[in-house]
């Protein structure tokens, strides 16, 4: 058929006007597209002739674009913005979705429900926690500190982390959840979750040199929905009953460092 020898044509589709993707269906005469385009759309007749659609799989072109894919390199829709990365057509959205220069909202407002609208790139995050809540800056990726707790409100907290003046940016986030009486603490890159992989972090509650609560578990990326993530436990966790044993004069006592992976 005309669409394998031209296949630089046939991978497009008329319809959508991206890459082909499987079931592809084909006109009387042979031209083809997206099956999922052409239920969308409620369309009959073919874009590229108008001739009758028919149900006729292209199997042929779709182990083209198949095999293909694999092989042929799109730029990230960031480009423009600095991204460099070059990926395979099954690469190109989750990259897209984690890359360092997609826009960002508040995190603050994303996960703690706080009146902010703000929205920018990733150079501008940790300026706009310094220009506009600047008391959840304080934290640095080595930090000892007593925390007030009330167990009879519900109580989310997010942070800010500079790690190694800027090299990386972390956010710490903190929940107190009355209903499961529970507390959660994670840390999560602003990256990709990749890069998360590379740095873990150690957690310790304590009350005297003896008596310790700790905990060491992987950094996730901001990606990663953090509601998720304490619901798996992938992070430090403790029940209030336990959590009551730790308390000085109200307040908890706690510390962490947040650490790279040594290469091998």
């Amino acid at each position: 058929m005309s669409s394998i020898l031209n296949p630089e044509c046939a991978m497009t589709c008329p319809i959508c006007l991206e890459t082909m993707k499987a079931p592809i269906v084909q006109c009387q005469i042979g031209h083809s597209m997206c099956r999922g385009c052409v239920s969308e759309t409620n369309i009959t007749k073919c874009p590229s002739c108008r001739s009758p659609l028919t149900n006729t799989r292209n199997y042929q072109l779709e182990q083209l674009i198949e095999g293909l894919s694999g092989m042929l390199k799109i730029q990230c829709i960031y480009t423009k913005k600095g991204c460099k990365y070059t990926l395979s057509q099954s690469e190109k959205e989750p990259h897209e979705y984690e890359c360092r220069f997609r826009s960002f909202d508040c995190e603050g407002k994303k996960w703690a429900n706080w009146n902010c609208q703000w929205k920018g790139d990733y150079a501008e995050i940790y300026k706009h926690f310094k220009d506009d809540h600047n008391n959840h800056t304080w934290m640095q990726y080595t930090t000892a500190a007593n925390m007030k707790v009330n167990f009879n409100n519900d109580f989310m907290d997010v942070q800010i982390i500079s790690f190694f003046n800027g090299q990386q940016y972390f956010y710490y986030k903190h929940k107190l959840d009355v209903s499961k009486a529970k507390a959660y603490w994670a840390f999560q890159l602003i990256g990709t979750k990749s890069q998360a992989k590379h740095y873990y972090y150690e957690f310790e509650i304590h009350n005297d040199p003896v008596r310790k609560f700790k905990v060491t578990e992987m950094c996730q990326s901001d990606v990663e929905d953090v509601n998720k993530i304490f619901e798996e436990e992938r992070c430090v966790v403790m029940s209030f009953r336990v959590l009551k044993n730790f308390l000085v004069n109200d307040e908890l006592p706690f510390k962490f460092r947040i650490m790279s992976l040594k290469k091998k």
